[in-house]
């Protein structure tokens, strides 16, 4: 008996050609995203192909929804920026869905989420980038995607997680102070400010009819020592064609530029667009409005000079209205005021309990600080703070804290500092925490691995969360020690222990061991392995452990006569399995199989005597042979100088009459020897071929 594991193989077959629904298509069920500081997935990583309704209604900017899909991100900066690439007409394709939506959301899933930020190509360019500032440090965020009209399809997602320097300006003389080199996006870019050609002296303008900015921002700073200074500016459309240039500023910053002073600048042309910036490996100062050959989008850096003023325009040509990302680099560095801070006791902090920050921050002159703003983050009590005397604050939950100072300058100039606190958990005197097992599955097959085990808490403190005045109050659950979520189902189980934990916001743990079984598995048995000479029948009987009322499904092998039956025949033309499937009210299956041979014997046996004379025995020339014979295709008869006689087509074998009676042209043939040619088919499709000689008696 062979056992051939044709459904496992089936089953895997299908799950390969069908369409299967995405993991993350349930708020509670997120695909989570790590570190978001500046991430981008894969073309096409994501999907929403076969996507079903999550439950939640269309976000307020969205016509529809019901294909929509769900991530996760923990915000370790104040500001985010997200875009969504599809189709992305006339520009780089992040995948196939061409009407992308997005939301952002904070909350918890099954409870109260509120929306943030809301986007909706409804023009159907195939990208959208949305922007959402005034996150919580430490925080989880949920970002929702989903296409208008129903569109399906692939998708790109960048996301950059941020703290922003201050508000964009588009001229000049009020272009935004920097005050250090920290990474930034801008997610818009409109207009070119009350005065769109002010970079009409350098590579972005020819000075006869092309205003140098059409989309553009001014940034500004000064060195705080001598040093190179490099940057990468990232289009957040891939296919935007972003520019630039550099310019010295005589005057200083927020002071006439009218002999600022062009150091570089690069305006070259797709297919070069890109990534743009200044890099220590090029040598030009200048890619003008072409793609020529050598240009690749950078030019040199530059040596800033300590106290010197400079300033960088950066214009979106293609003309979008989607920003960008920059990133420096370099030995130089921006003068400006420090952000700094101190935490007592700089260790072994504890839930519900106070502790200080101290500032320490620092100012550079001329400039100072006229703005301190704290961000203590979640479950911080207070939440947030002002100025720069010592702050008392306390955390009402344990875990990974972050505390956020963002400072502003005179000058306007913004910097944050973030630093990373853990607070250990605070059990002691509070109600007992219990976990409870509200439902469970086991498995419905052997091995099917469909197990499901749902708990909740009880007691303990349950973490909380206020969304627009409205509390939700959770826990947080793992099992088998993986990590903690919101999440209190967890399904697709194999059979076996399963320890769930539960946890609350003061780091108090309870757990339960929850057993799930499976039931036997279901063992049938075809028989045993067989061999037959061709055209014999075999007999086909099926048992089943363990005994239940099972519907059966013969295939594979040939001419089975009843293929639902548990007991059948079947005529085998060619070695092969015999397979039966066995199937009960559960849905459960097991396969087993027999492998039969066939002994291929083409046994043909015309006779070399007969006698027509009317006397009803031996009258015909038939011919004889095994079971196996399906037909005569061809029956010759020759006299002895090989004329044709008698001609005969499919004619049946082992049939009295079938065959030559003796007679010529409506005579009787003279007794004598004939000659003759057979082909015999076969009901494997085997042709064989026999001839020799015959003898008539009268």
């Amino acid at each position: 008996m062979n056992k051939v594991l044709y459904l496992i193989l089936f089953l895997f077959c299908f799950g390969i050609m069908g369409i299967a629904q995405p993991t993350n298509d349930n708020c509670s069920s997120p695909i989570n995203i790590p570190d978001v500081t500046n991430f981008c997935s894969k073309t096409g990583e994501f999907t929403n192909v076969a996507a079903t309704p999550s439950g939640y209604g269309s976000a307020t900017c969205w016509p529809n929804t019901g294909k929509d899909v769900w991530f996760r991100f923990r915000a370790f900066f104040t500001d985010v920026n997200i875009v969504i690439i599809g189709t992305n007409l006339g520009g780089t394709k992040g995948g196939t869905l061409s009407k992308p939506m997005v939301a952002l959301y904070k909350g918890v899933c099954g409870g109260t989420i509120s929306e943030l930020e809301c986007g909706a190509d409804n023009a159907g360019r195939g990208i959208l980038s949305i922007y959402q500032g005034g996150l919580i440090v430490g925080a989880d965020y949920l970002i929702r995607v989903d296409g208008v009209a129903g569109f399906t399809g692939t998708f790109q997602m960048c996301i950059n997680n941020f703290n922003p320097p201050a508000d964009p300006k588009q001229d000049c003389i009020s272009a935004t102070v920097l005050c250090d080199k920290s990474p930034f996006v801008v997610q818009k870019l409109s207009g070119g400010g009350l005065d769109n050609d002010e970079a009409k002296n350098s590579c972005l303008g020819d000075n006869i009819t092309q205003v140098s900015e059409s989309s553009s921002v001014w940034y500004t700073w000064v060195a705080a020592n001598d040093g190179t200074l490099t940057f990468t500016l990232r289009p957040l459309n891939p296919s935007d064609d972003i520019d630039f240039a550099v310019y010295e500023l005589p005057n200083g910053v927020h002071q006439p530029c009218d002999n600022k002073i062009v150091l570089r600048c690069n305006a070259t042309a797709p297919p070069c667009a890109g990534p743009t910036g200044l890099d220590t490996i090029d040598t030009d100062i200048t890619e003008d409005l072409n793609c020529n050959s050598g240009e690749n989008g950078y030019c040199k850096y530059i040596d800033m000079k300590q106290g010197k003023a400079y300033a960088l325009v950066i214009n979106n040509f293609t003309n979008t209205g989607i920003g960008f990302s920059v990133e420096w680099g370099g030995s130089g560095e921006f003068a400006g005021p420090t952000a700094n801070f101190g935490i007592d006791p700089p260790s072994g902090l504890k839930c519900e309990t106070d502790f200080t920050v101290i500032d320490s921050s620092s100012t550079l002159p001329p400039s100072r600080i006229v703005r301190y703003t704290w961000n203590f983050g979640k479950d911080a009590i207070p939440q947030m703070g002002n100025g720069n005397a010592n702050q008392t604050v306390r955390y009402n939950s344990f875990g990974e804290k972050f505390v956020a100072l963002t400072i502003v300058s005179d000058l306007g100039c913004q910097l944050t500092e973030i630093r990373r606190v853990f607070v250990e958990p605070c059990c002691e005197d509070l109600p007992t925490l219990k976990i409870v097992l509200d439902s469970m599955r086991n498995l419905s097959c052997y091995k099917a691995n469909d197990g499901m085990i749902a708990v909740s808490g009880d007691q303990g403190s349950p973490y909380d969360e206020d969304n627009n005045g409205v509390k939700s109050f959770y826990y947080q659950f793992s099992l088998d020690g993986q990590e903690f979520s919101q999440a209190n189902v967890f399904r697709n189980l194999s059979a076996g222990k399963h320890r769930v934990f539960v946890q609350d916001r003061k780091g108090c743990i309870d757990s339960l061991e929850v057993t799930i079984t499976e039931p036997a598995e279901v063992t049938p048995n075809a028989g045993v392995d067989q061999e037959v000479d061709l055209g014999e029948t075999i007999d086909l009987n099926a048992t089943t452990v363990p005994p239940d009322f099972y519907i059966y499904d013969w295939y594979r092998g040939d001419s089975i006569e009843c293929k639902n039956c548990q007991n059948t025949r079947a005529l085998p033309f060619n070695d092969g399995f015999y397979s039966v499937k066995a199937t009960n009210a559960n849905g459960c299956s097991g396969v087993d199989s027999i492998y039969v041979r066939v002994r291929k014997n083409y046994f043909v046996y015309p006779p070399n005597v007969f006698s027509p004379n009317g006397d009803n025995i031996n009258d015909f020339f038939d011919v004889l042979g095994s079971k196996s014979i399906a037909s005569i295709d061809l029956m010759q008869i020759f006299d002895r100088w090989g004329n044709l006689l008698f001609e005969g087509k499919n004619l049946a074998p082992n049939n009295s009459g079938a065959g030559w009676n003796g007679r010529a042209n409506g005579q009787p043939c003279t007794p004598g020897v004939y000659v003759y040619l057979i082909k015999a088919r076969f009901i494997d499709g085997h042709i064989e071929a026999v001839s020799g000689d015959l003898t008539l008696m009268r």
